[in-house]
């Protein structure tokens, strides 16, 4: 298989990108180096590309970098994924109440996921799970929901730079995905956590390509088998419907 199927210097100008919090944060090269675990000289090479087209830019008294102007006049065409973000959680909150549990609105970035919105459970003990913070796709129901859409070669990428941690072969693991795709929705039977369990749906913008995903995540001790089977259908349903105004939205360009 080709290792080199994405371009892995755009893949790490994006895990620089990702270094920072905010616009506000300012870091050197040798703390981005680290976080993201790559020569100090390579680093500096992607950052002044990166400060060329204004990703970042560079405070000239202490050599550190910020996020650049070049994202927030990116982020100013998003308005239109906000509504979607702004739909899909008055759902989550619906079926929070439903069911009593806690519900994640996800979505993806390269081979993670992030919790953009959460609606969480009244119960003491319930999973949390911080927004925008990633967690690797192939564990969780909400990145299989994902990398279920996602091509073969692009999932047999991902499974040869984790298949230590996915522990299955990547036969067995594009069998799972190709179920999750046929059945609606991606399950997560202790993969993630000990202990907990989740069912994720995906939520449309075209047919075949997710925008968003959702999920219901409950501990063993209040999701068993029977609670595990019937928890499939609302969060279908539910991911349905979210696609569906979605959908109906007069798009503005």
């Amino acid at each position: 298989m080709n290792q080199n199927l994405y371009m892995s210097t755009l893949l790490k100008a994006f895990d620089i990108l990702d270094c920072f919090q905010n616009d506000r944060q300012e870091l050197g090269i040798s703390d981005i180096a680290a976080m993201v675990d790559m020569p100090v000289s390579s680093v500096h090479r992607i950052i002044q590309s990166l400060e060329f087209v204004g990703m970042l830019t560079q405070n000239r008294e202490n050599r550190k970098y910020a996020l650049g102007s070049r994202l927030l006049n990116l982020s100013e065409k998003c308005g239109q994924y906000q509504q979607f973000q702004q739909i899909a959680s008055r759902y989550v909150d619906q079926l929070g109440k439903l069911t009593g549990e806690t519900v994640n609105l996800s979505a993806r970035a390269g081979d993670h996921i992030t919790h953009i919105y959460h609606a969480e459970s009244h119960f003491v003990l319930r999973p949390n799970f911080p927004l925008y913070a990633p967690f690797p796709a192939y564990s969780t129901s909400v990145g299989r929901v994902f990398l279920s859409y996602m091509s073969d070669a692009s999932i047999e990428w991902i499974y040869e730079n984790n298949k230590e941690e996915i522990g299955t072969s990547v036969d067995e693991f594009l069998a799972m995905l190709h179920q999750a795709r046929r059945d609606g929705c991606a399950l997560d039977d202790e993969a993630f956590n000990a202990g907990l369990r989740c069912v994720a749906a995906p939520v449309f913008f075209t047919p075949g390509k997710p925008l968003f995903a959702i999920s219901i995540s409950a501990p063993l001790s209040r999701m068993d088998d029977a609670s595990y089977a019937q928890a499939r259908q609302p969060v279908i349903d539910y991911a349905a419907r979210i696609s569906q105004e979605i959908q109906s939205v007069e798009y503005r360009p």
